[in-house]
């Protein structure tokens, strides 16, 4: 006979909660909150996989955090009026559930609340909700339709990324769109920016690859890099007539006095582009992902080039750093796959090349190693001490490399994606004075396939920490004959 499941029960803060394993629901009741609880200690913790339904009587006054996370049986929770706040991570992972009602008592929905409920389809936010937090339904990804109340004020970072979100209002009483907000949502294709929104941080809307136009409002004070980066589709953006901070040209947006490119649509077809004089800087991520462009001409004036500024423009083959051009953020040519050159300015204070690779000027620094070059065989000059981060990310046909004695760092993923890259020869002879950074050598096929070093060094390597991703790929160089 199998054994007869009873009632489990007791007590949460000033709550009572009772477990029915016959009907596999839980509880709660009484007047007061659900306390914070770390991950994975909630009394009713040996039940996580059973629970389908949660029922919260009138009287609870707050989700605590953590209080039904991972619950990857649920289904249907009944959140009462009188609910204030759901905090962090409360519902998180909670893979089953396919819908939830937020009441207006809700004024705040916590970090990562339903982070990972990817079988959400229904999301109803009542008016009175203020505040979306991080990653509040992130990796929601059945969620498709979004009703933001016009109480919302703030949503945070990450707060809907990877949604399947297709048209989306934000309201007017939206103050700040936080970064990544709606980062990854790829079927959204309507977005509609209300008057009264202020600030929309880095790469808010980024990778919404079927988002065609947007209009920026008047009452946007700033935009963040890359609120629009790799929106594949994108083709038109306007700036509302009154704005006094942006302007747009030719479908292309600029600060008001076009000191600043921000955004080069990643639709935009034509081939060929000439920077304006007036354009100071290029913002980061200004042109990520446009597959059109083949040549583009930086003005005279041109001081800065943002991080991952022409990140992935897979057509552009050659660049040219005006003198004025003092100041790069990082990889600005990150994964140009058919980037053969970068030239520099004889008469630039900060920046050279040597054979279309760029330096810093006293070529101490590697900063970008163009990702089409065709070079099976590539040695850094003896004066380089640092790889940049990504420096020759996934470089096309570089198969060896060597590494002077002098280098101390090696940035993250600096030579992540060359998939070709079978031998590294590394000449400095004790591997502590090299920072390697994460993921520096990162290959889906392995490679490098073989790390040199210095006669008599390699058990030094193989016992370094930094180097043991590598150990098992570790042999010396062969005596000179």
């Amino acid at each position: 006979m199998s054994k007869i499941k009873t009632p489990q029960s007791g007590e949460t803060g000033q709550l009572s909660w009772l477990y029915d394993p016959k009907e596999q629901s839980l509880t709660l009741s009484g007047a007061g909150a659900i306390p914070d609880y770390p991950i994975a200690e909630t009394p009713w913790q040996e039940f996580r996989d059973e629970i389908k339904s949660i029922v919260l009587e009138e009287g609870v006054t707050r989700i605590g955090d953590y209080a039904f996370y991972d619950c990857t049986a649920l289904t249907s929770v009944e959140i009462p009026e009188g609910v204030t706040l759901i905090g962090e991570s409360a519902f998180s992972c909670c893979q089953s559930l396919e819908s939830v009602t937020i009441p207006g008592s809700v004024t705040e929905i916590g970090e990562g609340a339903f982070e990972s409920c990817d079988s959400m389809l229904v999301l109803e936010l009542t008016s009175g909700l203020k505040r979306v937090g991080a990653f509040a339904f992130s990796e929601c990804f059945s969620l498709r339709a979004l009703d933001l109340p016009d109480t919302v004020e703030q949503i945070d970072r990450s707060a809907f990324t990877g949604t399947a979100l297709q048209e989306l209002v934000i309201p007017s009483n939206v103050q700040e769109i936080g970064d990544n907000a709606f980062n990854g949502c790829i079927r959204l294709s309507s977005l509609t920016l209300s008057e009264g929104i202020r600030v929309i941080e880095e790469m808010a809307f980024s990778n919404c690859s079927d988002l065609t136009k947007v209009l920026i409002p008047a009452s946007v004070e700033r935009l963040g890099d890359g609120v629009f980066a790799d929106c594949l589709a994108m083709t038109q953006i306007a700036v509302a007539p009154e704005s006094e901070h942006f302007v747009v040209q030719d479908n292309i947006l600029y600060s008001k006095d076009l000191s600043t490119l921000l955004h080069y649509p990643a639709g935009k077809e034509e081939q060929e582009f000439t920077l304006p004089e007036e354009v100071r800087k290029i913002a980061g991520l200004a042109f990520a992902s446009n597959y059109f462009l083949s040549e583009v001409t930086l003005g005279n004036y041109l001081e800065e080039v943002g991080s991952y500024a022409f990140a992935r423009c897979s057509c552009l083959t050659y660049m040219y750093l005006p003198p004025q051009t003092t100041h790069l953020g990082v990889s600005p040519f990150h994964d140009c796959t058919m980037l053969l050159e970068i030239e520099v300015d004889l008469s630039n204070p900060c920046y050279s090349s040597i054979d279309g690779v760029l330096y810093n000027k006293e070529q101490t620094q590697l900063i970008q190693y163009p990702a089409g070059l065709y070079e099976d065989f590539y040695k850094l000059p003896d004066t380089v001490q640092e790889i940049a981060e990504y420096a020759c990310y996934d470089a096309q046909d570089l198969e060896v490399l060597k590494i002077p004695a002098g280098v101390r760092k090696i940035g993250d993923l600096a030579f992540a994606f060359c998939d070709q890259l079978r031998e590294v020869e590394l000449q400095a002879t004790d591997p502590a004075q090299i920072e390697v950074g994460m993921m520096a050598f990162f290959s889906v096929f392995g490679t490098p396939r073989k790390l040199r070093v210095p006669r008599g060094s390699r058990k030094l390597y193989e016992k370094n920490d930094l180097w043991l991703d590598y150990s098992h790929k570790i042999v010396e160089q062969p005596k000179k004959s």
